[in-house]
């Protein structure tokens, strides 16, 4: 018995429109939005047989924005496909008492994003563009997915949860 998936993957190839070549494009899409339906259908045939379940994919703010500072429109495209996946499968899966969800992380330091985060350039963009003028903390983003996996959320499905000091609202 399987309750809850986090699908959580991400990578990009930092390219724009102009410049993307078919390899890049497919190595975003086959990461970030194409392992995520297929994770999910495998388990959600298995929630199924349950009739329960929680699944809750991380996208990004990227799925919801566009940001002519990042180069990365395959990440953009691909995050945004989670966030409409997300919705698709929740409308779907929700007869069998699974609820689908979304989170949108703003910026937080991981292994992936150190080296960028750092700079003093991306601070101070960062800074300018996040009303708490801050990167997020590791435990604000757990918060967000515990809740989605609790019986308290039981309710809540095809949500898309924004966990990003703000940079969506404005």
């Amino acid at each position: 018995k399987v309750d809850v998936l986090v699908n959580c993957a991400g990578a990009s190839k930092n390219a724009g429109v102009l410049n993307m070549t078919d390899e890049e494009w497919d190595f975003t899409m086959d990461i970030d939005l194409k392992s995520v339906f297929l994770v999910t259908r495998a388990f959600a045939n298995i929630m199924k047989k349950h009739n329960y379940g929680r699944i809750i994919n991380i996208a990004s703010i990227y799925g919801l924005v566009g940001n002519p500072a990042m180069d990365t429109v395959a990440y953009h495209t691909s995050k945004g496909g989670v966030v409409n996946f997300t919705r698709a499968v929740a409308a779907e899966l929700a007869k069998y008492n699974i609820t689908v969800n979304a989170i949108c992380p703003g910026y937080f330091e991981t292994e992936l994003t150190h080296d960028t985060l750092v700079t003093k350039e991306f601070t101070a963009y960062m800074k300018a563009t996040v009303p708490l003028g801050r990167y997020g903390n590791e435990g604000e983003l757990n918060a967000g997915a515990i809740f989605l996996a609790s019986e308290e959320a039981s309710y809540v499905t095809g949500v898309i949860l924004p966990i990003d000091g703000g940079y969506t609202c404005i």
